[in-house]
């Protein structure tokens, strides 16, 4: 519930001029915006609607003056990017020195987030494009994706775990050492949960229960535990032998990393440079999955719209 007594102070505004372009607008538009009482007024959905749309175009007009000025300048100009936490230990550090290298002059803000907040901060505008996973119920109407690279969940754990210098490993062996799970209300966990139950073995017992890549490094190197995370987490780890994935008897389960954008909406220039490098990034990743032995995946998808 609002007054538009206050509204219209803020705007340096009488009351009567805002009512009567509300009015105006409502006409204009067939809607109407606010739902009027004698306590106030509160705003309709249509309002809902057009405040979001709204506040993409003024993120557009903003994004254009600034890409503008920069190449005024005779910089490229400036990139806002959302990604999954899973890409910040190393995807995204491979794509900013790509960029370094070829386009000093760009500027490239990167948010990490789950998929809600970066989803939301792309339908406003604030970001030109996001890289996250796909939720189960689909991506938002103003939403459009493809696909980046795939990535795979693995069980791992530190190299002096008694687990990391043993061949095949069943399921049921891994309840015998603690956890770090993911938040039991994110999709990783059920998957991990739908794992064990088709096994016959009942879920793993959380001693720690986080999403944070930087505190599951970190109490890997510090305990006996295991944990369950996207490849690309512990993918530098491995690599300096700080952590190993343990070899699980028949088990494959992966994810999509998509590239997530508006509808309709074209990137500007500094934003297209960045998206160039993470497909030449993705391309690499990609062509080291496949080259391995496991099971055919599927192929890459095009950009597809909201259901």
């Amino acid at each position: 519930m609002g007054s538009l007594g206050k509204a219209a102070a803020q705007l340096g505004l009488s009351q009567p001029a805002l009512s009567k372009s509300i009015r105006k607008l409502e006409t204009e538009l067939d809607v109407p915006l606010f739902q009027r009482t004698t306590k106030g007024v509160t705003p309709t959905p249509y309002a809902d609607t057009l405040a979001r749309r709204s506040q993409a175009i003024q993120a557009d007009v903003h994004s254009s003056i600034v890409e503008l000025h920069k190449l005024k300048q005779g910089e490229v100009g400036e990139a806002k990017i959302g990604i999954a936490p899973a890409l910040s230990p190393d995807f995204m550090p491979d794509v900013v020195s790509r960029i370094a290298a070829s386009h000093p002059s760009i500027k490239i803000t990167v948010f990490e987030a789950l998929y809600e907040g970066i989803s939301q901060a792309v339908v406003r505008g604030e970001l030109d494009f996001a890289l996250t996973n796909l939720p189960p119920r689909g991506v938002a109407p103003d939403l459009e994706w493809r696909e980046l690279f795939r990535d795979r969940f693995v069980v791992c754990c530190s190299k002096a775990h008694p687990l990391a210098r043993k061949g095949k490993v069943q399921l049921a062996e891994l309840l015998e050492h603690p956890w770090i799970t993911p938040a039991q209300e994110g999709v990783p966990w059920l998957r991990l949960v739908d794992l064990f139950i088709a096994a016959r073995c009942p879920p793993p017992r959380a001693t720690v229960e986080t999403n944070s890549a930087s505190v599951i490094m970190s109490l890997l190197q510090r305990g006996p535990f295991l944990t369950f995370v996207p490849r690309q987490i512990i993918l530098s780890a491995t690599q300096r032998a700080e952590a190993v994935e343990v070899a699980l008897e028949g088990m494959t389960l992966e994810r999509a990393i998509v590239v997530l954008h508006r509808k309709g909406h074209s990137p500007p220039k500094a934003a297209q440079l960045v998206l160039d490098a993470c497909d030449a990034a993705a391309k690499l990743i990609q062509g080291k999955s496949d080259a391995s032995p496991r099971a055919s995946r599927p192929a890459r998808q095009p950009a597809q719209s909201a259901p």
